[in-house]
């Protein structure tokens, strides 16, 4: 098992991109061998999810922020379906 793939390792928090990128909408990123998407809410804080549409498996870092409810992330498939960041 390589070093990284250790499973004890998901427990942590990392730093993975200064938060001035997000400026201009989801990012992707891969951490530990995970797909997330990455964006800043109406407060400014960053929010993530897993990189991955649960309907059709498209990208969601491919969508924008929805300019309703900043913690939600729209994905391009289905306008009216959105991802919210649940955790805290």
């Amino acid at each position: 098992m390589l070093v990284t793939q250790h499973p004890v390792l998901n427990k942590f928090w990392y730093p993975v991109m200064p938060m001035s990128h997000l400026e201009t909408g989801p990012k992707p990123f891969t951490l530990l061998g995970h797909n997330i998407v990455l964006w800043k809410d109406a407060s400014g804080a960053p929010a993530t999810v897993i990189d991955r549409c649960s309907h059709r498996t498209a990208k969601l870092s491919k969508g924008w922020v929805n300019n309703v409810d900043y913690r939600l992330l729209s994905r391009p498939y289905h306008l009216r379906s959105s991802f919210l960041d649940c955790g805290e």
